[in-house]
């Protein structure tokens, strides 16, 4: 899905059905990649920021790249989208609007963070489970 006036394609900025189905319904893993997304996207972010404010095209490619298989796993489709569109740009050589696609990314990310800060969203996935 693409933006529709700025706004996330998706209300929710994580898709838990889809973490779930990603990781083969094992909750402990998802629990602890959810903990290691928490502590490691914001260093990303701030790596993707670094290598902008240098050019260095490679890098972006490869932070966006991990950013867009994390965000696959957990769910997290806007955040996927956002940094597909980073390391697409970045693998063409074309990152001019860098600035604006890692803004997308941040705004993206900051959604999934507080999705995942907020305590109760481990209910959800029991309310999936149940039929």
């Amino acid at each position: 899905m693409k933006r529709v006036g700025g706004a996330p394609a998706h209300p929710e900025p994580v898709d838990l059905a889809v973490a779930m189905r990603y990781l083969g319904g094992d909750r402990r893993l998802l629990l602890e990649l959810v903990g290691i997304f928490l502590d490691d996207g914001p260093k990303r972010l701030d790596s993707l920021r670094v290598a902008m404010s240098a050019s260095d095209i490679q890098q972006i490619e490869q932070v966006a790249h991990s950013l867009r298989g994390s965000a696959a796993i957990l769910g997290a489709s806007d955040l996927q989208s956002a940094a597909v569109a980073l390391e697409d740009a970045a693998h063409d050589g074309h990152a001019e609007n860098g600035p604006q696609m890692v803004a997308r990314i941040a705004s993206e990310l900051a959604r999934a963070i507080a999705f995942f800060a907020d305590p109760g969203w481990p209910k959800q996935l029991d309310a999936e489970a149940t039929p």
